[in-house]
């Protein structure tokens, strides 16, 4: 598994498809966009971050909680989200398998 580590720029997707779509400035890669299930993260990252869901059970992108955050996150093979965890609260575990992915 190949850990990612970066700054959350956003997170948008569309009603009723299931699908969303988590922008972050990747500390690599510069800028990418991971797809990923909608509801599963949204529900993650207000658990995390908090103030995320907005009015009428929108995406808060304009002061949302999670907008800035530092996370570590993995993709599967076709560039899936497959999870993450705020930087803050990444255990050593996670921090040396980032760090051995670019050595």
């Amino acid at each position: 598994m190949t850990i990612f580590k970066g700054t959350i720029l956003g997170l948008g997707g569309t009603w009723m498809s299931g699908l969303a779509h988590l922008q972050i400035r990747d500390e690599r890669q510069g800028e990418v966009v991971v797809h990923c299930e909608n509801g599963a993260t949204v529900r993650a990252l207000e658990n995390c971050f908090g103030n995320v869901i907005g009015e009428g059970h929108t995406i808060n992108n304009e002061t949302g909680g999670h907008i800035g955050k530092e996370v570590y996150y993995s993709t599967d093979a076709f560039g899936v989200l497959e999870g993450f965890t705020p930087a803050d609260d990444a255990p050593p575990e996670i921090v040396r398998q980032y760090e051995e992915n670019f050595e």
